[in-house]
């Protein structure tokens, strides 16, 4: 399968750099338009990674009516590994960390004064956080 067959199956996907994009993602993003972050791969696999609730790449194939393995082109028998490609690029982690960070200060300063805080939000933030250092280690 070519990227260009996933694309057509998501809403609306944005150019976010080269051979990377960014939409709401199917299974779980609503209204928020950059949830899902979908990447071509050194081989031609299509990679694709929720940031909203680390929906599997399998989950979000078959909300477009796909299985895992149209992901990938076919397996080639010889040459050296490749590379990992990733799916966002250092300034685009640094962004996320920079806005969860802020979040998580803010918090805080709102629990110091014994205001009360959305936990849940909390949580997504320590899971994005998490995420970038997943993909960073990679």
């Amino acid at each position: 399968m070519s990227i260009d067959t996933m694309l057509a199956r998501l809403d609306d996907p944005k150019p976010n750099g080269r051979d990377r994009w960014r939409c709401a993602c199917p299974v779980c993003g609503g209204r928020n338009r950059s949830t899902l972050s979908i990447g071509v791969g050194d081989t031609g696999a299509v990679l694709l990674r929720c940031w909203k609730e680390g929906c599997s790449p399998e989950q979000i194939a078959h909300a477009v009516g796909l299985e895992l393995e149209d992901l990938f082109p076919p397996r080639e028998t010889h040459g050296a590994p490749l590379k990992r490609r990733r799916l966002i690029t250092a300034g685009q982690a640094l962004e996320v960390l920079d806005s969860e960070a802020t979040l998580l200060v803010l918090c805080a300063s709102d629990m110091a004064k014994g205001e009360q805080v959305d936990r849940d939000r909390l949580l997504t933030a320590a899971a994005r956080i998490a995420m970038i250092r997943d993909e960073v280690r990679a």
